[in-house]
């Protein structure tokens, strides 16, 4: 026999709802992927990051570019999408690696993570949301995190997916 599930909508917004389900808080929003991180990726191999205002936290913060996927559109379409629009870049090619969950105990859906092989930049209109890119090695990457410069949740789980994608490549 299966058992009864309880649940109780606490809040409704046009973002997510808050559910109450057998006495767990759950935030669950339309769709079971409802946000990419894009990993941008140069021709010579270094990767692209943003530094932008996080109001959240009250500062700046070193992330992949990330955002909703929209109605109707593929996590791959998704990430060039963001691309283009917070740094002005063009996606040459876009590989998915995978999904992640950002906070298990609190959050129903998952956020979509791909690797956005960098063509030129296409402009320099973009949405105004990043105030620079930083473009950086595997290495560097490695010694921002260990310095703690780098916080952002999506942005750790992303570098590690890159990495473990391209630990069995020659």
């Amino acid at each position: 026999m299966k058992p009864v599930t309880e649940s109780q909508c606490l809040l409704e917004t046009p973002y997510f709802n808050v559910v109450r389900e057998n006495g767990y808080f759950i935030i669950k929003e339309a769709h079971a992927i409802n946000g990419v991180v894009a990993v941008p990726t140069l021709e010579d191999g270094r990767l692209m990051l943003v530094n932008l205002k996080r109001r959240a936290i009250g500062g700046m913060s070193i992330e992949f570019p990330r955002g909703a996927i929209d109605e109707n559109e593929t996590a791959s379409d998704a990430a060039a999408r963001e691309l283009l629009e917070e740094t002005g870049w063009q996606a040459l090619k876009v590989k998915e690696l995978g999904l992640l969950h950002s906070n298990t105990s609190l959050i129903a859906s998952a956020v979509a993570v791909c690797q956005v092989y960098l063509d030129t930049q296409a402009t320099d209109a973009t949405d105004g949301e990043v105030d620079d890119l930083l473009f950086i090695t595997r290495q560097e990457l490695m010694a921002m995190i260990t310095a703690g410069q780098i916080t952002d949740g999506h942005t750790l789980s992303a570098a590690m997916m890159l990495i473990a994608s391209e630990a069995g490549r020659p």
